[in-house]
This record gives C-alpha cells, sequence and structure tokens, in this order.
C-alpha cells in the first residue's frame, strides 16, 4: 500500500503523468497536453448482474482538454504483482468511463429539454476516448494475461472457429523494469530517473554511472524520494528527504540530483559506521575522549555524538544518525 501511495503521489504530477503516456504508451507522439490536463475522480461504478451498483477506484485519472471540453481521458493502474483478472478489471475501469459520460449526456439532455429517448443519446453525439495504462513495477516478467483471450477457455475442437468472433480486449501493459533506453531517452519528466534505476539496478557499473548523474534536476524530489524509498526498498531515501526538507525550512534551497543524493546517503553511511563503533566503546566503558583518541576523530564531534546514544539508550544507530543530522 505504501508502494502504491508513493507511486501515485510522483505519477499525479502533469509532467510526470503527461510524459508516461506520451513516451511509454504513444511512443514518442505528444498526445497529451500538460497545461491542458485536468484531475478526475477517481471512482468508478459498475452495475453486477443483480443491478447493484459497486464501486471501484482508479490510481489516477486525467482528461486532456479546456473548458470542461475533452478530447482524450487518460488513467494509470499501478500493479507491483500479476493479477490473472487485470484485462477484465481494465475494461470495467473503462466501461464505467464510458457509462459516465452517456450518463452526462443523457442528463444535459435532460435539462435542455432534448431527450434521445430509447437512443439514449443523439446522433451526432460522440463519447471522448478513454486509454488506460497498466504500469507494472515488479522485478520478473510479467506472467498474468495481458488481454481478454488469455482469460479464456476456447473449445479446443473449435478454437480456431470461434476465437475471430469473441472480441478481445488487449491491455496497454508497461513493464517498466524493461523499458528500451531510446524511450527512456525520450522522457523528460523526474520518471526518467526511475525508470533509469530499474534498468540497472542490477549492474553495479551502470548504476554507478547513475547515481553520479549532476546534470538532471529532479523537479520533485519529495515524491522522487519517496517513490525510489519504496522501488529500492532503501529507508535512507525518506530520511534523506527529510534532511532536504529540514534545510528548506530555514531558507537553504538546493539543485536536488542523484549525485547530490549519492552525497547524502555516502555521508550517512559513515555516519552510521562512526556511531556504530561510538555504541560499542561506550558500552564497554570507555570515556569520550578515549574513543575520540581511538577513532582519530575530533572530540566535539564525538562528544556530541557520545551525548545523544547516552541520552537514547533504547534507539538503534539510524535514529542517532537522524538525532544528529537535525543538529
Amino acid at each position: 500500500m505504501k508502494k502504491d501511495i508513493a507511486e501515485k503521489r510522483l505519477e499525479d504530477y502533469n509532467d510526470v503523468f503527461a510524459d508516461i503516456f506520451n513516451n511509454l504508451v504513444f511512443h514518442g507522439e505528444k498526445v497529451l497536453e500538460e497545461d491542458r490536463l485536468v484531475p478526475l475522480p477517481t471512482e468508478a461504478f459498475t452495475r453486477q448482474m443483480d443491478g447493484d451498483l459497486r464501486q471501484g477506484n482508479r490510481d489516477i485519472r486525467k482528461a486532456d482538454g479546456e473548458h470542461g471540453k475533452y478530447r482524450l481521458i487518460c488513467g494509470t493502474e499501478n500493479q507491483t504483482g500479476y493479477d490473472n483478472t487485470m484485462p477484465q478489471r481494465v475494461m470495467g475501469y473503462e466501461y464505467a468511463g464510458y457509462e459516465e459520460q452517456i450518463g452526462n449526456i443523457v442528463e444535459e439532455n435532460r435539462k435542455n429539454d432534448n431527450p434521445a429517448y430509447s437512443k439514449r443519446i443523439h446522433d451526432d453525439q460522440r463519447l471522448v476516448p478513454i486509454v488506460t495504462a497498466v504500469l507494472y513495477w515488479g522485478s520478473r516478467p510479467w506472467q498474468g494475461p495481458s488481454c481478454l483471450h488469455d482469460m479464456l477457455e476456447f473449445p479446443e475442437d473449435k478454437k480456431e472457429v470461434i476465437k475471430p468472433y469473441v472480441a478481445n480486449y488487449p491491455m496497454n501493459l508497461i513493464d517498466l523494469s524493461n523499458v528500451p533506453k531510446e524511450t527512456r531517452e525520450l522522457m523528460t519528466s523526474d520518471f526518467r530517473l526511475v525508470l533509469d534505476y530499474l534498468a540497472c539496478r542490477n549492474n553495479p557499473e551502470k548504476m554507478k554511472a547513475f547515481m553520479a548523474d549532476k546534470e538532471r534536476i529532479i523537479c520533485h524530489p519529495e515524491e522522487f524520494l519517496d517513490t525510489m524509498s519504496e522501488v529500492a526498498s532503501d529507508g535512507r531515501y525518506k530520511m534523506i528527504k527529510e534532511q532536504m526538507r529540514a534545510r528548506a525550512e530555514i531558507g537553504e534551497k538546493e539543485d536536488v540530483t542523484m549525485w547530490k543524493i549519492e552525497d547524502e546517503i555516502e555521508n550517512r553511511g559513515e555516519l552510521l559506521k562512526i556511531i556504530t563503533l561510538i555504541r560499542k566503546k561506550y558500552q564497554k566503558g570507555k570515556d569520550v575522549v578515549q574513543i575520540a583518541d581511538e577513532l582519530e576523530e575530533e572530540l566535539s564531534v564525538i562528544q556530541t555524538m557520545y551525548d545523544l546514544i547516552g541520552k537514547n539508550p533504547d534507539k538503534d544507530d539510524r535514529y542517532i544518525v537522524e538525532q544528529y543530522q537535525k543538529l
């Protein structure tokens, strides 16, 4: 759930949302305009066999348009594991979206005293197309169905006869760990960095180069760091976010890059090593002067860490690091 929330907060920015669709779905075509995107409610209502309405929730839904007139509606669904009903789920969401549009048109016609009666909408009235992107975050290849036909069991002896007459419903599945480099290079938002991380996380040399990037400025650092914390399963990203937020609150503005983040991680790692050593020596009864001498560090620095350990005996070393960096 935390990962899902972190992903959605980053994707919800218009520049990120447009970047995802224009490059991962529409293959580099600028279909969505960032400044024309309008957030839409994420509730989706579908009618069940017994006539009751069932409510579901989409992750993010936005319309491209102006002044209440839309030309395209797009939505994202985030998946960390595969779902054997995903094509049917997407069908349900999109059906609900079209039914919502029809209901709005019917109501508008009624208000204008121009009902279409049994036709429901007039011959010249059209619906806005809906596109759904299923963003798969798993490290292993997607193993679930990618279209409705994958979910169906056709009679083996008549499969080729029947299959052409059964409507298929392919979904737009994006395997985020395997987006080609040429596609990633088209992207301009913070999401590009997330994809670059996923592409090189199992390659130490590529990861080293990725973390050394000083050029690309991260536009939404808090949401990016939250996403990285969940994707990398590394709480240090959130700790860095809190440290950057604290500096911003006292007026220290800074450009955030992967190099800056890596530098923060390395500094935190060094502090953690020192504090771990201090704790071990503290537990052996050594005084602060002796510890500073043995570690060859300034007495004032060791004194501060020594005091924090003494005041927080039940807290772990990461907590001590966090408190030290707040001073």
